[in-house]
């Protein structure tokens, strides 16, 4: 590990630096700048996808070797937290881990690029030609992948570096959709006095809606539904419904302001508190869900969403699908096809609600998207699908895998798995767009990522930097 700490400082550098998905131009130029300041070969396209190419450090090595990663973050932040974005993440640590305070940290894919940079900056690990290649958007639908052009990879060896398990060698991911339903809300005023009950859901964990989609974790979304719809004998009215988020993360906080009779607000309390144990009951394994309730003064003429645009806002969320809708029968305890809500936003009149589908079979990835069509057809004035990128089909053979998984158990004792992924990776895209490359996706155990929560195990950043370097070093002879 003599130098697993130049790692860590292009760590805590790239954490630095803003780069939330479609923000990032300065991670971009700061990487290009860095490698041409090496005098290595730089291709930057107009999205600021990048492609860089250092040569072999040994002399007739083997074939190029291509290593990949993302430039773009996932960014949120604790309610509470003062953190500016623009002043970028300053990385924490303890005695296990690399973490954010109040916001998630970037190790996804983070870590990545700075592996990439350690290595872009040595003089001294052996490698074949390198081509790295460094995308956009990845956190949005894969966008940078769907449009950088590779036809100047010459590489048919790849290895992605966005895996979040030490010793797990993934060589299949699930392909996804993204979906937006939108109403272009009508508003109306009460004629008659009302008080205003403002109700806020706290207190989820939240998480990447691909790999924690399975482990019964709260959906602000998805409760706030339920909640709507439990008070529908109660003439509550809404003026405000908020839970910001991404498609790619599970909800975990929103807010909604009622407008209720002063007679009624006995009966609205009573049910709150009931409903708020029920989700607690429900979730006491896995997740914890609290209400915080703030009733205001009586006010006049309050202005509210017309019933028929709450009837259709509330039905839509209890009909949607949410979660796990089904496992593989390939690949024992593999979540096959799933379901996320992760934002419900109102903007300008109009109410958005993105949703994220992930399935490694295609045919079910559309027959969600089919049913979701359905619901916005009698619920909603208008249905987007957007962002549709293909799955990684497992192959039995792969040279690179078998050299990757003995190599692991060699330095490290233990056995090394062949795992696949509910989440999107952009191994599809590379094999669809170069077919015949040996692909395999790695990385260090990271935990929690998309989420305030996340974390990086500091000793598995180390041992996959090690390992990294003796497997490009082998590769470089092979």
């Amino acid at each position: 590990m003599s130098d697993v700490n130049s790692v860590i400082t292009y760590l805590k550098k790239v954490c630095s630096i803003p780069r939330a998905s479609g923000d990032e131009r300065r991670i971009s130029n700061y990487i290009a700048d860095f490698a041409r300041e090496r005098g290595l070969e730089v291709l930057q396209d107009e999205y600021y996808n990048l492609i860089i190419k250092k040569p072999a450090t040994v002399e007739n090595a083997g074939g190029p070797l291509i290593l990949q990663g993302h430039l773009d973050m996932v960014y949120v932040k604790e309610n509470d937290s003062e953190h500016k974005y623009e002043e970028g993440i300053e990385v924490k640590e303890d005695e296990q881990f690399y973490f954010a305070d109040g916001t998630s940290l970037g190790s996804d894919n983070g870590v990545a690029l700075a592996y990439c940079l350690a290595l872009l900056d040595s003089k001294d690990i052996e490698h074949p030609d390198l081509e790295i290649v460094l995308t956009v958007k990845e956190e949005v639908g894969l966008v940078g992948a769907n449009v950088i052009d590779i036809t100047s990879l010459k590489g048919k060896r790849f290895i992605n570096l966005d895996s979040e398990e030490e010793g797990a060698f993934y060589s299949s991911c699930a392909g996804g959709l993204r979906c937006r339903m939108i109403w272009n809300i009508e508003w109306e005023q009460l004629p008659y006095e009302t008080i205003p009950v403002k109700v806020s859901l706290n207190g989820l964990a939240g998480g990447h809606s691909g790999i924690n989609i399975g482990m019964g974790l709260g959906n602000a979304i998805v409760l706030m539904g339920r909640l709507l719809y439990a008070l529908k004998d109660i003439p509550v009215r809404i003026n405000e419904l908020d839970m910001p988020g991404k498609a790619n993360a599970i909800a975990n906080s929103g807010r909604v302001c009622f407008y209720v009779k002063k007679n009624d607000l006995g009966k609205l309390r009573e049910k709150l508190t009931e409903i708020e144990r029920t989700f607690q009951e429900e979730l006491q394994y896995t997740d914890s869900v609290s209400f915080l309730i703030e009733e205001g003064e009586a006010v006049k003429e309050a202005s509210v969403y017309t019933e028929r645009y709450q009837k259709e806002i509330c039905h839509s969320l209890m009909l949607l699908p949410y979660g796990v809708t089904g496992y593989s029968f390939a690949i024992q305890g593999l979540i096959e096809t799933s379901m996320n809500l992760g934002s419900l936003t109102c903007e300008d009149g109009k109410m958005t609600l993105l949703m994220s589908m992930r399935s490694s079979v295609a045919s079910q990835k559309y027959m969600l998207r089919d049913k979701i069509q359905i619901i916005a057809d009698a619920n909603c004035d208008a249905c987007i699908f957007e962002s549709d990128y293909p799955g990684w089909q497992y192959r039995r053979e792969s040279p690179l895998r078998e050299m990757a998984i003995a190599l692991y158990e060699e330095m490290f004792g233990k056995k090394a798995k062949v795992a696949a992924i509910h989440a999107g990776l952009e191994c599809g895209y590379w094999d669809n767009k170069k077919p015949g490359m040996d692909i395999i996706s790695i990385g260090p155990d990271l935990f929690d990522v998309h989420s305030t929560k996340e974390k990086v195990s500091k000793e598995s950043i180390a041992r996959t930097w090690d390992y990294l370097k003796v497997l490009i070093g082998k590769l470089a002879h092979a």
